[in-house]
């Protein structure tokens, strides 16, 4: 009678500790998750402030560069087209970039689409060519980057120098 009383104690000890180690790797598997989640939601915060940057960037050279065309335009006065659709123009920029959407906010049928993608692209050799993609991208990324800067450079040192050839000389502004 007391073996069998042993042996069942020994049994739910067993069963007891399997259950605590399932509890244990349930709740370091739900952590995992919830870092990789934040981790995931970060870099997606980053990527937004650095797209919003670049915007911003390209926002900046799209305006020197019309500065200068009309700069360097043989009549003095400016298209009348130009001047109505500015302000059109200048409220769609300023609206996708004054965008109160936080980007941490998901909606629950993202979230599920994220879990079933995470749940069936899971694998190691997908995420090794994923993440040599992102290397390549990010290498031209940087690569356009600079070319921009450069060019952006550039065309604020020539507007500049217009601008003060005008100021020299009024009379002859296309020379």
């Amino acid at each position: 009678m007391t073996t069998e009383n042993n042996t069942s104690n020994g049994l739910e000890d067993i069963q007891y500790l399997l259950h605590l180690e399932s509890l244990k790797r349930y709740t370091e598997q739900a952590k995992n998750m919830h870092r990789q989640a934040e981790e995931h939601a970060r870099h997606f915060v980053d990527a937004k402030r650095e797209y919003q940057r670049e915007y911003t960037s390209l926002v900046n050279l799209s305006k020197h560069v019309d500065l200068r065309e009309i700069l360097e335009a043989k009549s003095t006065e400016i298209a009348a087209a130009q001047v109505s659709s500015l302000p059109a123009q200048l409220d769609g920029i300023s609206a996708a970039l004054s965008n109160d959407r936080r980007p941490t906010e998901f909606d629950v049928q993202t979230l599920e689409e994220c879990k079933q993608q995470l749940q069936s692209n899971h694998r190691p050799r997908t995420k090794l060519t994923n993440q040599h993609k992102f290397t390549k991208n990010r290498e031209a990324f940087k690569t356009l980057h600079t070319m921009i800067k450069s060019v952006e450079n550039g065309f604020q040192l020539s507007t500049l120098a217009a601008m003060d050839q005008m100021i020299i000389d009024p009379q002859r502004p296309n020379q």
